[in-house]
């Protein structure tokens, strides 16, 4: 059959698609995927968006999942990722789905490290990239997630303390520091590690602090807690010159420590230069 000169071959000439839009096609290919996933139909997908106040309608899905847009919003993907009740993350970075992805022009990585970088979690391997600048913009998601280890660990003696007050027939609020019953055995000792607990957290939300950051919220208990608490002194054990953060445990202090750039008089990373 021969062609019409007029009607152009479509599969001729035609030019790789930009980043960004394979990036939109990466997006629409994971709604599309989480959609049928939930077993929602498109006009569904829509009415769920409206529903949490920003309406995609059913024909800007359409047009997204058939690659008839190159472009999508921040406001979209995630107004969708909430609708599929999906990390946004995972509409961007195919976890399990894909081998490797472009994370950015001409940078190909795992979805697994992409997510990661999205996170704020693993360093990136880009044209340009600076390990110092890096980690100085990151130091509050380090700072923030030590905090939530640290509410953690407490809760966890916390919970500890209860079973084995439980055990003992206590009641937990009635007992006091020098009370008799706790002279040996576990239960002291996870009273003692309460206090030096409470001291760790108190230290490391000034250190927050100090650094011109917010203060993360803590769980009520423990708020209410810490107010009615003094400091035990068992941090005193170390010299005045010490840093505050150096009197963490060792794995959370190296993570700690691997966070804080070193910017003072260092000569600049070579990526910086470049």
């Amino acid at each position: 059959m021969t062609k019409s000169p007029e009607t152009p071959d479509r599969g001729e000439n035609q030019p790789e698609p930009s980043w960004s839009v394979l990036l939109t096609r990466r997006v629409a290919a994971e709604v599309r995927y989480w959609r049928e996933q939930r077993g929602m139909s498109a006009l569904q997908l829509a009415r769920k968006t409206a529903e949490l106040g920003y309406q995609l309608p059913r024909s800007v899905l359409a047009n997204l999942e058939n690659n008839r847009r190159d472009t999508v919003t921040v406001a979209e993907l995630l107004i969708l990722a909430a609708a599929l009740d999906v990390p946004p993350v995972l509409l961007i970075a195919p976890v399990g789905r894909e081998s490797d992805i472009e994370m950015l022009p001409r940078t190909r990585t795992t979805p697994w490290r992409a997510r990661g970088w999205i996170h704020g979690a693993v360093e990136p391997n880009y044209p340009g990239f600076s390990p110092t600048l890096w980690q100085q913009s990151r130091r509050a998601i380090t700072l923030y997630d030590i905090h939530r280890l640290l509410v953690r660990e407490h809760q966890q003696i916390q919970r500890r303390i209860q079973q084995l007050a439980d055990q003992e027939h206590l009641v937990v609020d009635e007992i006091t520091s020098d009370d008799l019953r706790l002279s040996r055995g576990p239960l002291a000792d996870f009273v003692n590690e309460l206090a030096y607990s409470f001291d760790r957290l108190r230290m490391h939300r000034g250190l927050i602090k100090s650094e011109g950051f917010r203060l993360p919220d803590l769980p009520p208990s423990i708020s209410a807690a810490m107010k009615e608490t003094a400091p035990s002194g068992r941090h005193r054990q170390a010299s005045e010159d010490d840093q505050d953060d150096h009197l963490l445990p060792p794995l959370v202090y190296q993570e700690l420590m691997a966070s804080r750039p070193d910017l003072g008089g260092d000569k600049p990373d070579q990526e910086s230069r470049d």
